[in-house]
């Protein structure tokens, strides 16, 4: 069994280089974002992957805000709720995402379902399936264009669209790796909401230093067809109770931190200062994520580091 998990293990890796070359071409033309774009990648993991989904058998729930150059007029705002369950007996689980971001005049409002299940590959090793389904809503109010014309919302633009995602993660205790494609393109009547179709990719490891910490660092990268990112992060976490690290994106260096509060709740905070060609016109990024975890014990094996 050691030597099967070693060979996963192997192949992980190279997975995640492959990550890296494959968001390098897209990373020279980075335009401006195409969809929601959270620092704390490893709290809202499920967000970007219908199998992220933690296989401990804690009901987990995550409220998360960011607020993305605050303090600059029209600013982006997102909200997201993300919730799951595994069911251990039945190596499946469910969860749901709400999703609501404004910027300028348009706001966005996406609802999605998502199923889970898990299969045993090795003594230490686990591959996820998943895929979601959700419905999109895009509205477009009255406010000021970028360009200050004044901007009246007919009410009508876009109508209400299906969307729909797929994705896989392996994960042992040490491993955390994934692919996902979201927004398939699938279009429902005329003047659908539609994003444009993304692919994510991650990978990170859990480096035990001792039995009170730890070290993860993880390669998380965003590919959409006119732009591509790529979070390099690195967390130092103490026991199950606090967090803190660094992020590096292409237009962005963050500072995260986190907390367990007690048995059940966990709060979180990235701190995103621009760099680059944003650095001076665009202010600071905040964002906030509140974690519930029910019937928390410790397990057997090591939780992701998820909060």
């Amino acid at each position: 069994m050691k030597q099967k998990n070693s060979i996963f293990q192997k192949g992980l890796i190279l997975f995640a280089l492959g990550c890296m070359f494959a968001a390098a071409p897209h990373a020279g033309r980075l335009q401006a974002q195409e969809a929601a774009q959270f620092s704390q990648f490893f709290v809202n993991r499920l967000f970007y992957n219908p199998a992220a989904i933690n296989t401990d058998g804690l009901f987990r729930a995550s409220l998360t805000d960011r607020e993305q150059w605050w303090g600059t007029p029209n600013h982006p705002s997102y909200r997201l709720l993300n919730t799951s369950y595994y069911f251990k007996d039945k190596n499946m689980g469910v969860g749901m995402s709400l999703h609501q971001w404004n910027a300028n005049v348009e706001n966005n409002v996406v609802f999605k379902l998502d199923y889970m299940y898990c299969l045993q590959v090795g003594h230490d090793a686990y591959i996820n399936f998943g895929v979601n389904l959700g419905v999109k809503r895009r509205f477009l109010s009255d406010g000021i264009l970028p360009d200050g014309e004044m901007y009246v919302s007919t009410g009508d633009e876009f109508n209400p669209n299906m969307d729909m995602g797929l994705g896989i993660e392996f994960h042992t205790s040490e491993i955390v790796a994934g692919f996902s494609a979201q927004n398939l393109p699938i279009k429902i009547g005329k003047s659908p909401s539609l994003d444009a179709f993304h692919t994510y990719f991650y990978f990170g490891y859990n480096f035990e230093l001792d039995p009170d910490w730890s070290l993860f660092p993880m390669v998380a990268a965003r590919i959409a067809e006119k732009s591509a990112d790529v979070d390099v992060s690195l967390r130092a976490i103490y026991r199950d109770v606090l967090q803190f690290g660094v992020v590096y994106r292409l237009d962005a260096f963050v500072i995260t931190a986190g907390v367990n509060i007690n048995r059940n709740f966990g709060l979180s905070y990235a701190f995103d200062a621009n760099i680059g060609k944003n650095s001076k016109a665009y202010k600071p990024s905040h964002e906030l994520t509140l974690t519930y975890r029910a019937d928390f014990k410790r397990p057997d094996r090591p939780l992701l580091p998820t909060f």
